[in-house]
């Protein structure tokens, strides 16, 4: 046993009892002394000195430090095994169980020192109670069902609108089919094996307005099993005033240009050809030259499509004119990417880049497209409009009101080249919606796209200029609302949705001067996909926030009784040894 784990219970009358036990030792070295020339004198004395330890030991109680285990608890969260937490009670009996069905009672969790999360987890808003304690995390299994979904939220009027999914664990002649509103279908798929598997439903959307559309189970018979809902804005078919500033005519350019014309939205292109001649090019509107930008030809424009060599060859006035449009009308701007754009400075804008191994990237859809060998770096100031996987491909900064926004993209007019036009009209939607010019110009909301789920927090962000104002809900309940205190015009609140379905919060001054739709689901929807994604948060979490156990230790006290024979053996030799030198 190590000199370190040793200990006295009764520490606190530590000096008392060793001032008493020199006194007795000085007591029996002035009574022996007179002795000191006869033989055993050193002897005598360490017997003394044993007896006065032992004295010691009894007295302060000796005990040596033995670690034990500390109460230990396990959280039941949705989805956990019986199986798994019979196997944590016969191994731990006296193991704490908590249910975890909404805020965590932290003094519950306080009084223990580890904790085993059972289950798919907690939410991501709860993390913060647990990321000091000692976690466990025993997963639980994603249940049978749509685990991923990839679909845009929002679209527009006459477009090709797709749903691509996997179903984990399907059953053979299951099928899925995605309604319109009133149970009307326009496409499906049946598994015809027990993989998971990947399917793609499509739909051409017809009509404006705030929807919900549904991807129903049934199974062989036609018996419906269950139905999850895909809430979408279908917004009005809008002709877009779109400005490209170009230094030089490129492929990209040109098959950008074109597929933007095709969609009937007004196009003036000036490609520069010296120092002071330009090309234009007009598509569905009226032949218009300047040699420089006014606040006139940027006020009715939604976008603004230029290069780093159209702005570098911009004058100073014109930049800062663009740069107001952006910040103070909302304006949208895009930088086309080169191989210079991701090193030193960037117009208008500050994005982080990372090098990468690879040129070319498989996007959701699968279909492979070509970078510029970098990714976009997270950050908090960040938008990302495109991604695949973890990987960011696109990205808007606001600036403002308005925003810039970027890609990594390299040569996607090769999409076109190889009759893919799905997929590049698919990219450049993603890409350049975010980041339009706003119809509403009082207040500008940003929108994350988020799951919206019934009484849990939801946090919207919006950008105004106004200053005494108000939000309120679908009933007219005002919803509390913090600034940001570096953005004077941004603006955040964070609230729980009581009543499902689609939902609207309006800013009111003396009237209703903006609104903003969003759709509530039941807690019970897309019970997988909500699974896998909490599995994942929590392993990631735990994983990365893992903290060493807390060791608890007990005073075992040693048994006086050995200290009592030791004092009694020493006091025999010290009685009996002055009677044997005398015989």
């Amino acid at each position: 046993m190590p000199m370190s784990d040793l200990t006295f219970i009764n520490s606190d009358y530590l000096i008392p009892v060793l001032v008493e036990a020199i006194v007795l030792f000085v007591v029996f070295l002035i009574k022996e002394w007179p002795r000191k020339n006869g033989g055993g004198f050193i002897i005598r004395i360490l017997i003394g000195l044993v007896a006065v330890l032992a004295l010691l030991a009894i007295s302060l109680k000796l005990a040596h430090l033995t670690t034990v285990e500390g109460k230990q608890g396990v959280l039941l969260t949705l989805g956990y095994q019986e199986k798994k937490l019979d196997s944590l009670k016969k191994l731990n009996p006296q193991l704490t169980e908590l249910v975890y069905n909404g805020p965590i009672l932290q003094p519950q969790i306080d009084s223990l020192n580890k904790i085993i999360v059972l289950g798919n987890g907690v939410q991501h808003y709860d993390f913060w109670q647990l990321g000091d304690k000692n976690i466990e995390f025993l997963e639980g299994e994603i249940p049978a069902g749509i685990d991923k979904i990839n679909f845009k939220t929002s679209a527009v009027e006459g477009e090709d609108w797709s749903v691509k999914a996997r179903y984990s664990k399907p059953k053979i002649g299951n099928q899925i089919v995605l309604q319109a509103p009133g149970n009307l279908p326009l496409d499906s798929v049946q598994f015809d094996e027990i993989q998971d598997t990947v399917f793609l439903l499509q739909a051409k959307l017809k009509t404006p307005g705030n929807f919900v559309y549904e991807l129903v189970e049934k199974d062989s018979t036609g018996i419906e099993i269950k139905r999850e809902p895909l809430p979408l804005r279908v917004q009005p078919d809008q002709q877009l005033s779109i400005v490209m500033l170009n230094a030089f005519p490129t492929f990209e350019i040109k098959y950008l240009k074109n597929f933007l014309a095709e969609l009937n939205h007004q196009i003036l292109v000036r490609s520069r050809l010296t120092q002071r001649r330009y090309k234009y090019e007009y598509f569905n509107r009226e032949r218009q030259t300047f040699q420089s930008l006014t606040a006139a030809t940027l006020e009715d424009v939604n976008l603004v499509i230029l290069d780093a060599g159209a702005w570098q060859s911009l004058s100073r006035k014109e930049q800062n004119l663009v740069r107001t449009a952006v910040e103070q009308e909302g304006l949208g701007v895009f930088l086309m990417p080169d191989e210079n754009s991701f090193y030193g400075n960037q117009p208008l804008a500050n994005f982080d880049f990372t090098r990468t191994a690879h040129s070319e990237i498989n996007l959701e859809n699968g279909v492979g497209v070509s970078t510029f060998g970098y990714v976009f770096n997270s950050k908090s100031d960040m938008s990302t409009t495109l991604k695949s996987g973890n990987s960011l491909l696109a990205a808007q900064q606001f600036l403002g009101f308005g925003s810039v926004s970027t890609t990594v993209l390299a040569n996607t007019h090769e999409l076109q080249l190889k009759g893919n036009k799905v997929a590049y009209k698919a990219v450049w939607s993603e890409i350049l919606k975010p980041v339009l010019k706003a119809e509403d110009e009082v207040v500008f909301w940003e929108d994350s796209h988020q799951s919206v789920y019934k009484n849990e927090p939801y946090e919207i962000q919006f950008r105004t200029a106004l200053k005494d104002f108000i939000v309120e809900d679908t009933n007219g309940n005002t919803i509390p609302i913090s600034g940001n205190p570096d953005i004077e015009e941004l603006w955040s609140a964070t609230f729980y949705p009581e009543q499902s379905g689609w939902n609207q919060l309006q800013i009111t001054t003396d009237s209703i001067v903006s609104t903003h739709s969003y759709y509530v689901m039941e807690s019970l929807s897309w019970n997988a996909k909500s699974a896998r994604e909490r599995i994942i948060a929590n392993r990631n979490f735990f994983k990365s926030n893992a903290s060493e156990e807390n060791k608890f230790y007990l005073k075992q006290p040693v048994n006086p009784l050995y200290f009592f024979v030791i004092f009694l053996l020493a006091m025999g030799y010290l009685w009996l040894e002055p009677k044997l030198a005398s015989d």
